[in-house]
């Protein structure tokens, strides 16, 4: 069997990519796109291909199609995109290009019967559940209207809209991984990443918002790429699921996490409500119990994840 996946590059990718390397009995050969060059010793090929490219009479827009024939992929991971909800210069075309056609390049082109993963987001549910909040704890489930608050989150929305739409044509059979913010060894960019460099290099620790900051899940790379695993080989599951752990904490939990796994403790610097980046989910609260019908469990809780990535990172490679 072949495997696809776009992105391999990325955090998410390089695990991805060297989990299937170990399931090689299932999966076979595998094939990498990114848009930067990719040397890894568990892909059979790699390809730089610019997935967002629009000019259809240039060579690169159809690169994907190229290797979606010469390879005829059985089992596709998209991962590749552009991920931020901070808006400066020309961010808005790129996301739009990089994320939603992609995808449509990707569904179009795939060959028939081809299994596609597409990574999406917890995003794409918005505020309105907890505005106002009503009593209780309530939890997005993948039933509930999707009202993203940013632009990346309406060409999470829109991609999956796109891989359904296929998915119900009967040309492919897809599924929509919906992820939380996810951490590990290997992180190169979040919230978790960035308090690591700040308290190893400042006296304090800068933190958005107002104490106690946003609230969110956070997953363990390992339960990540699990989930993405099961969702690619349970053919009879389509349609959206949520990949997080059973909880979430606040950005001071998170904060007090990051300094546990480095053995450091400092002072957090809030800086304010208008700090904070527009588009932005003050609380995202997610039910997971679609996902562990498949018999997917969690290993970590958000905490135990933060700890497990700040100690993964003091591990030299």
């Amino acid at each position: 069997m072949t495997v696809l996946v776009t992105g391999g590059n990325g955090f998410v990718g390089r695990n991805l990519i060297k989990e299937l390397y170990k399931n090689n009995l299932v999966f076979g050969k595998i094939i990498n796109i990114s848009r930067k060059n990719f040397v890894s010793p568990f892909v059979s090929h790699s390809y730089m291909c610019d997935l967002g490219f629009t000019d259809d009479f240039d060579a690169q827009f159809e690169c994907l199609k190229f290797v979606m024939n010469k390879h005829k992929p059985e089992y596709i991971f998209h991962l590749a995109g552009k991920a931020t909800v901070k808006m400066e210069g020309s961010e808005p075309f790129d996301i739009i290009q990089d994320n939603i056609l992609s995808t449509q390049k990707i569904c179009q082109w795939s060959p028939k019967g081809a299994r596609i993963v597409l990574a999406s987001s917890v995003i794409v549910y918005g505020d309105w559940l907890f505005n106002p909040a009503p009593s209780g704890t309530p939890r997005y489930e993948e039933s509930y209207k999707t009202e993203p608050t940013s632009i990346y989150g309406m060409t999470k929305q829109a991609s999956e809209g796109i891989l359904r739409y296929y998915t119900n044509t009967g040309k492919i059979s897809g599924v929509s991984a919906r992820m939380c913010a996810t951490v590990g060894r290997g992180l190169t960019h979040g919230v978790v990443y960035d308090f690591i460099e700040k308290i190893l290099n400042n006296p304090t620790l800068e933190a958005l918002g107002s104490k106690p900051g946003s609230t969110k899940p956070y997953c363990y790379i390992n339960d990540l790429v699990n989930a993405l695993m099961i969702l690619s080989m349970k053919k009879d599951v389509d349609s959206e699921y949520n990949i997080v752990p059973d909880d979430e904490i606040s950005i001071e939990e998170v904060a007090k996490s990051v300094m546990i796994g480095l053995d450091v403790h400092k002072d957090i610097d809030w800086l304010g409500d208008a700090a904070n980046w527009k588009g932005d989910n003050k609380l995202i609260s997610i039910n997971n119990d679609k996902m562990k019908s498949t018999g997917w469990v969690p290993e970590y809780s958000s905490r135990e994840a933060i700890v497990q990535a700040v100690k993964d990172s003091r591990i030299k490679k």
